[in-house]
C-alpha cells in the first residue's frame, strides 16, 4: 500500500486501507493507515487512535500516519513537502488531542511527498516525558519509507 516500516523491538504495527466515500461508490481508491505503537494494539481502534490511546501508560506512544485523498496534496493545508522526520519535544501539546486525556500530548503535521497527501499523528503517554518519549517517536518515523502505492508498471 505504498507504506513499510521498521519496528524496532517491542513495537507493533498494522497497516490497513481507510475506506473513502469515493472508493465506496467506485470512483476512487481506498487509502492506506499505518498504526504504530509500543504497547499492544487492540483490534478495535479509530483512524487516529480511539480506542488506544486510552489504554497508554506514561511510557507509551502511539503514532498515525494516514493517507488522503492525491487531490489535497496540492492545498494549503497540506503544503509542507516531506514527512517530518525531526521531532521536536515542544511541538506536543496536551491540547492537541482529538480528545483530552489527563497527562498525554499529541502533535498532528500534514504534509504531502511525491503527490501524495498525508497526515502524521503522534500522542505520547506523558507530557512531562515528553523529551524521552519524542526521541523514541523520531526513531520509529525515521524508519518509514513511503513508496508508489501503485502496482509495477502503472505509472
Amino acid at each position: 500500500m505504498g507504506m513499510e516500516v521498521t519496528l524496532p523491538e517491542t513495537w507493533e504495527a498494522r497497516i490497513y486501507q481507510l475506506e473513502t466515500e469515493e472508493a465506496l461508490t467506485g470512483g476512487g481508491a481506498d487509502l492506506p493507515v499505518l498504526h504504530a505503537a509500543n504497547f499492544p494494539l487492540p483490534e478495535d481502534r479509530g483512524d487516529y487512535g480511539s480506542g488506544a490511546v486510552e489504554l497508554m501508560t506514561n511510557d507509551n506512544i502511539f503514532i498515525a500516519l494516514l493517507e488522503f485523498e492525491p487531490a489535497l496534496a496540492a492545498t494549503a493545508l497540506y503544503a509542507p513537502n516531506g514527512m517530518p522526520r525531526n521531532l521536536d519535544p515542544d511541538d506536543f501539546r496536551t491540547n492537541g488531542m482529538q480528545r483530552w486525556i489527563p497527562g498525554q500530548a499529541a502533535y498532528q503535521a500534514f504534509f504531502n511527498e511525491d503527490g501524495r497527501a498525508f497526515c502524521l499523528y503522534i500522542v505520547l503517554g506523558s507530557y512531562l516525558r515528553r523529551e524521552v518519549l519524542a526521541a523514541q517517536a523520531e526513531r520509529l518515523i525515521r524508519s518509514i519509507r513511503l513508496t508508489s502505492s501503485l502496482p509495477p508498471g502503472i505509472a
